[in-house]
């Protein structure tokens, strides 16, 4: 599995000479399992995704989806300039999280009415129905989907994704149901702690929202995004092979995040976590190959114990909607 970071940053796009090195578009990840494409989320990183596209596949259609973790516009802003979607020929499928059709349909459409944008979106002739997740496992082409509610304001959806003996879990927008020395730990915010650590146990690679440090956080309590000290801990604390932080603050500029990364590390050790801050373009790739795990990042190769390939689902587990 061939993971591409194609936005890493949150909030709102941060081009400029001080944020080149980790880069300044917002939220979106290419992921292929072979010939199967999967986009995780539309920010502004999703314009340049589509011109690369449609340089690879030339007059052929293009078939992707798109899973989109929720509706701010660090995660659908970019969509408007995804140019497969203008083409009839491809099938660009937008798919969001349980009971959250309506909701991003009327998201997409009301971010290019004429009042925000010269072209509307029945001009997306690539673009099918938005569809939505029915349960919390779905199959979506060669990709096994499974979804867990995050701590964010309006909500956000967290995706775990498996395919060809691999896994990754990608958090979004998350803030710590029970940050360390900061939120008093109830026994609700203690339970849902416990679940999202259950939901990302032994991931081969962990994207989470990362945005602030250890200082910053106490001025932001309740804005929905990550503390480092907490997200390292919750990596640790399940067992993830690698993590990659990942929804950099805007006001972050690269030595920022350079610090943070080191921060991070040291918060690791002794643990064995191979741990990186998401680069824009750069690749990860995932290969699972008797008796051990690769994992090759921007030429480095980190090892660890095979995991089993996951159990498929049954295929029919999406709905569309027109409402």
């Amino acid at each position: 599995m061939k993971i591409r970071f194609r936005g890493v940053r949150g909030s709102i796009p941060s081009p400029g000479s001080t944020t080149a090195r980790y880069g300044g578009n917002t939220s979106c990840i290419e992921v292929r399992a072979g010939s199967e494409i999967l986009i995780l989320d539309a920010g502004t990183g999703i314009r340049s995704l589509g011109a690369d596209l449609m340089k690879e596949f030339g007059s052929r259609p293009i078939d992707a989806s798109i899973l989109i973790s929720h509706t701010h516009w660090d995660h659908i802003q970019g969509l408007p300039f995804f140019a497969p979607a203008f083409a009839a020929n491809n099938r660009i499928r937008v798919i969001a999280p349980g009971n959250q059709a309506a909701t991003l349909k009327r998201a997409l459409a009301n971010q290019m009415e004429p009042i925000h944008f010269p072209v509307g979106v029945e001009h997306m002739a690539g673009l099918g129905e938005v569809e939505e997740l029915v349960s919390n496992t779905a199959i979506i082409g060669a990709f096994k989907i499974s979804v867990t509610e995050l701590n964010h304001p309006g909500g956000c959806a967290g995706f775990r994704v498996e395919a060809n003996g691999v896994s990754l879990a990608y958090l979004p927008d998350h803030e710590p149901f029970c940050a360390r020395g900061v939120v008093p730990k109830t026994a609700a915010a203690q339970s849902r702690a416990e679940a999202l650590t259950e939901f990302v146990q032994g991931v081969d690679l962990l994207i989470v929202d990362a945005q602030y440090t250890a200082a910053e956080y106490p001025q932001r309590v309740g804005w929905g995004h990550g503390c480092l000290p907490n997200t390292v801990a919750l990596a640790a604390d399940a067992g993830v092979k690698q993590l990659a932080l990942f929804h950099h603050d805007p006001a972050h500029d690269d030595h920022e995040i350079e610090a943070m990364l080191e921060s991070a590390r040291e918060l690791a050790l002794p643990n064995n976590m191979f741990i990186s801050a998401a680069t824009e373009n750069e690749t990860i790739t995932l290969v699972s190959a008797a008796p051990k795990t690769s994992y090759r990042v921007s030429g480095v190769v980190h090892d660890s114990a095979k995991r089993s390939a996951p159990e498929l689902l049954q295929p029919d587990c999406l709905k569309s909607r027109s409402s």
